[in-house]
């Protein structure tokens, strides 16, 4: 992990893409696309709104990388310590996964209300930029315990490009699901398999967590 770090490489870009696509994936992430896709039309004429909003989710993405970058750069006497730190973080984010330790995230804004608000040229992107920002209670632990972890890089481009891959998996079921209502369907019909992504996902949070403390205290 800390080789993927310090030097990130094909398979380490990978392995955060397919992050951010299986949470795309998951239950509570595909109960919003039919309403992002209502918004958006997915028709033809509507491309530009399809990339300004998929533009907006991996803008803010880049934007939370970013900070965590220059944060953990500005710290950058990082103690030993925040390595166990980032494996509890990993854990617990597991546990609300798996639904053992229960807390609430938030389900995503409303479209409407901003909308109301923002110049419609520009309220794709904004909207989008607000969903990367306020994720689905399925992404949130998964991204939480991302930004955390590149964040021990020290280096905010790096930093930059995971989430940036992250963000791309994120959007690609939205894009592909855009083009098309028969895609959507196939999305939709998907929602009976994606129960298995939270837990999934929470196992492995948890297992890589405790692999971490394993790690540091032997």
């Amino acid at each position: 992990m800390q080789n993927g770090l310090n030097s990130p490489g094909p398979f380490t870009i990978f392995l955060v893409f397919s992050a951010g696509l299986l949470t795309s994936l998951g239950p509570c992430s595909l109960s919003l696309l039919p309403v992002t896709i209502a918004y958006i039309g997915g028709t033809e004429k509507n491309k530009f709104k399809i990339i300004s909003f998929s533009g907006g989710v991996v803008f803010s993405l880049v934007a939370l990388g970013a900070a965590s970058g220059f944060l953990g750069k500005i710290y950058g006497q990082i103690p030993s310590y925040y390595t166990s730190f980032v494996a509890l973080l990993a854990i617990i984010m597991g546990l609300n996964l798996l639904g053992i330790l229960k807390f609430q995230f938030p389900n995503g804004p409303d479209i409407k209300i901003i909308e109301d608000k923002i110049p419609t040229f520009i309220a794709p992107f904004a909207i989008g930029t607000t969903f990367g920002l306020a994720s689905s209670p399925c992404i949130t632990p998964v991204l939480a315990t991302l930004l955390a972890w590149v964040s021990q890089a020290k280096n905010p481009i790096i930093s930059i490009i995971f989430l940036f891959f992250f963000g791309i998996g994120q959007v690609t079921p939205l894009i592909i699901a855009g083009a098309t209502a028969e895609n959507l369907k196939q999305f939709l019909a998907l929602r009976k398999f994606s129960q298995i992504i939270p837990t999934l996902s929470g196992i492995f949070l948890v297992s890589l967590g405790l692999l971490n403390l394993f790690s540091n205290w032997i």
